[in-house]
């Protein structure tokens, strides 16, 4: 038997919830239009819980060394969807 991986959202102030996906500190979230959204860890408070991580923004700004940040996001069918 094999068991799902726990999904992983975006609590995003417009979109609402979307799904996610972390590269080192990069949080990328797939918004409703299917455009490929990149926020970094200090940008977001983290919870988990029994039905996977929650990201949820926090203001904050960025570190000044992420400006030159140049993670490629995952492709799209790699974003899990809530069932």
């Amino acid at each position: 038997m094999t068991s799902t991986p726990p999904l992983a959202c975006l609590q995003h102030p417009e979109h609402g919830e979307m799904p996610v996906q972390r590269l080192l500190d990069c949080v990328f979230a797939m918004s409703p239009s299917g455009r490929i959204l990149h926020f970094h860890v200090e940008q977001t408070d983290v919870d988990t819980g029994p039905l996977g991580m929650r990201y949820t923004l926090n203001g904050r700004e960025p570190l000044p060394e992420r400006a030159r940040c140049q993670i490629i996001p995952p492709f799209v069918p790699q974003f899990q969807r809530k069932a």
